[in-house]
């Protein structure tokens, strides 16, 4: 990727996370503040964190497999546990930026988790009930009213891949023929 886009893809990620704190700090918890972000960019790192880290609440993105290209529809998925759960689980999207969003989104819903544990003294799964509440409350105001109306692009989203699929077995009899 060029450092340009890297650079643009940066400055989303950190203003997106800001706006999305200042929401934490005002409807949330006021004291509320990501002490670390960390925009990863390695190739080899391919999970993100959130959680509660020695100087307080933070996120770590891994980057590099975020980005999407404008247009093209892809379909995220979210843990099995809650995947087909409307709010939080899975979506279609040909936003270049909803997956990254959502990847934030749910980072910072472990940090307030975590910030929250700290506070109320308290702990339960890591995606567990106090996860989901968090997260479902960062989606629906940053993430949900903004996706494309969901059947309807799942439908394109799976006659396209029939159409590849088609494709695939077609070329696949050409080089069968051919040998």
């Amino acid at each position: 990727m060029k450092a340009e886009k890297r650079v643009v893809i940066t400055k989303y990620a950190n203003d997106f996370i800001r706006r999305v704190e200042k929401h934490c700090q005002e409807e949330i918890y006021v004291d509320f503040q990501l002490a670390s972000v960390k925009l990863d960019w390695s190739l080899k790192r391919s999970c993100s964190r959130g959680g509660m880290y020695a100087d307080g609440p933070g996120i770590n993105i891994a980057m590099a497999w975020l980005h999407k290209r404008q247009g093209s529809i892809y379909y995220v998925r979210e843990y099995a546990s809650f995947n087909k759960d409307e709010e939080i689980g899975g979506f279609y999207s040909q936003n270049q930026w909803h997956q990254l969003e959502m990847v934030i989104l749910h980072e910072i819903a472990h940090a307030l988790q975590y910030y929250s544990y700290k506070l109320n003294k308290f702990r339960c799964k890591p995606h567990g009930p106090t996860f989901k509440n968090f997260y479902r409350r960062l989606r629906n105001v940053f993430l949900n009213p903004y996706l494309p109306e969901q059947k309807e692009l799942k439908e394109k989203y799976d006659a396209d891949r029939a159409a590849v699929a088609k494709l695939d077995e077609f070329a696949w009899m050409n080089r069968a023929a051919s040998s």
